[in-house]
């Protein structure tokens, strides 16, 4: 059995209904010869759960900004660079974009952490 497979068979993540998409960056060269980086994704549709660490509303921001701190609960053997973007569609099919995201924290068995920052401009839906 994989590590992968002994993931999924534990009851934790079988309590995750959310998915993510992870990007990073590769290096490289474009034709003029400038070093410059590529989106590249690293991982998708990989079953995680979103924790709010940090939203109070009389923290916001009175210009319009949505900004509050999470935690990423993922399965454990995905490396995760420090700077990764991280898309988050949850149960409900809304699409959350996280940027500013830590190293993932691999300490534990049964899951990996990593630290957020959704840090956008806060939408009006009209209908």
């Amino acid at each position: 059995m994989g590590l992968e497979d002994a993931f999924r068979s534990m009851p934790l993540s079988k309590l995750w209904f959310d998915k993510a998409t992870i990007y990073g960056v590769i290096p490289g060269v474009d034709a003029d010869g400038f070093t410059n980086g590529k989106d590249t994704v690293i991982i998708e549709n990989e079953p995680c759960k979103v924790v709010l660490k940090g939203l109070k509303a009389s923290e916001q921001s009175f210009f319009g900004t949505d900004n509050y701190d999470a935690k990423l609960l993922i399965r454990v053997g995905i490396d995760i660079p420090a700077g990764a973007k991280i898309t988050i569609r949850d149960a409900n099919g809304r699409t959350t974009n996280y940027k500013r995201a830590s190293k993932g924290y691999s300490g534990y068995l049964s899951h990996q952490e990593v630290a957020m920052v959704r840090d956008e401009k806060a939408k009006e839906v009209v209908k």
